[in-house]
């Protein structure tokens, strides 16, 4: 019965270094992962390195920024939500006082919207963007219901 068990065992240990050396293959791993066919889809746009060792405070329109885009969010019901903030990257950038909020992102910025003010269902639309702006795309909604809704990472093209 030893014998069994230690060459149980160590067939076990072949056999989990084998398939996961087979799972190093793209399209394999598909087939042999659950978790695999539960992600979201790829985007194929290049995100543009981000710099940030040069903030600045106020973008010159005149000048050509490679990484940087413009999102318009807007709010679907409410006239304004003053409580209602926009963060990038963790840090509060505007504030919903009117209906429409216009925000400066570079690519690679995370945004989300803290709503957790309210506590009641907020839908939040980006109305528009920039046309290098790849993502988040124009007319996505988010809801947010006491809570802070996570955007997404923007990717510039």
């Amino acid at each position: 019965m030893e014998r069994i068990l230690i060459r149980l065992a160590a067939l076990s240990l072949v056999l989990i270094v084998v398939v996961q050396g087979i799972m190093t293959v793209d399209p394999v791993r598909f087939y042999l992962s659950w978790g695999e066919r539960l992600e979201g889809q790829n985007f194929d746009f290049p995100v543009q390195g981000v710099d940030y060792s040069q903030q600045r405070t106020t973008i010159d329109e005149s000048v050509h920024v490679p990484n940087e885009a413009v999102i318009v969010f807007s709010i679907k019901d409410y006239e304004a939500l003053p409580y209602a903030k926009i963060l990038i990257n963790g840090q509060e950038k505007k504030r919903f006082t009117s209906r429409e909020v216009e925000c400066v992102v570079r690519a690679g910025d995370r945004i989300e919207i803290d709503a957790s003010y309210y506590h009641h269902r907020i839908d939040f639309i980006i109305k528009s963007g920039s046309p290098k702006l790849a993502y988040p795309c124009p007319g996505e909604i988010y809801t947010a219901n006491g809570t802070v809704v996570m955007v997404g990472e923007v990717i510039v093209k």
